[in-house]
């Protein structure tokens, strides 16, 4: 029997100050500090690479997010911030649990000075969403709402991606209109 993956863990990030990064996961989407640790001089595991590392969850899982801080030695204080685009990590998404968390935490982003990218609906998962960018310049996803894939195996209809305004966007129309499409996909598909 083929392994199979049961969830996605965790996600680590290299940053430049790993209580500045501690600080905005908390302050912004209240993730909490698990633990620090410092790695050991003697150059093994992780600290082959990293000096010290910060462990912060969301729920009671020891960490989601892993925040590291390279040796000196290998990343010195003129490397540059997460590139814009490129190879590697491309963004990291969080789930809020209504979109009044989701419109609450824009704002507080917003107005404290945080990054936004842009905000959006449609495409594939068709949620509602927000990009901001961490400290070091990664890309964040902030998202309600994505859609779920039910037994017959199949993603429902959705419009295209285009930007939305998201202080004024209409979330009873937009969730009535994903069930209409739904009805409309399950009468096509015999379910």
């Amino acid at each position: 029997m083929k392994a199979r993956v049961s969830k996605l863990g965790h996600i680590g990030l290299t940053v430049r100050d790993i209580d500045r990064t501690v600080e905005f996961y908390s302050r912004y989407l209240g993730m909490r500090l698990t633990e620090k640790f410092e790695y050991p001089k003697e150059k093994v595991g992780h600290g082959v690479a990293v000096a010290a590392g910060a462990f912060i969850r969301c729920d009671t899982t020891h960490h989601e997010l892993s925040i590291f801080k390279m040796r000196d030695d290998i990343l010195g204080p003129d490397a540059p911030d997460a590139p814009r685009f490129g190879f590697g990590l491309h963004h990291i998404a969080f789930e809020l649990a209504s979109p009044e968390d989701l419109l609450s935490l824009f704002r507080e982003m917003r107005d404290g000075g945080v990054e936004i990218v842009n905000c959006r609906k449609g495409g594939p998962g068709n949620q509602p969403r927000f990009y901001a960018r961490d400290p070091d310049g990664n890309l964040l996803e902030f998202y309600w709402g994505i859609d779920k894939i039910g037994w017959h195996g199949t993603a429902r209809p959705y419009d295209p991606i285009e930007e939305i305004d998201l202080p004024t966007f209409d979330f009873d129309a937009f969730e009535a209109k994903r069930e209409a499409d739904m009805i409309t996909l399950q009468a096509k598909i015999g379910g």
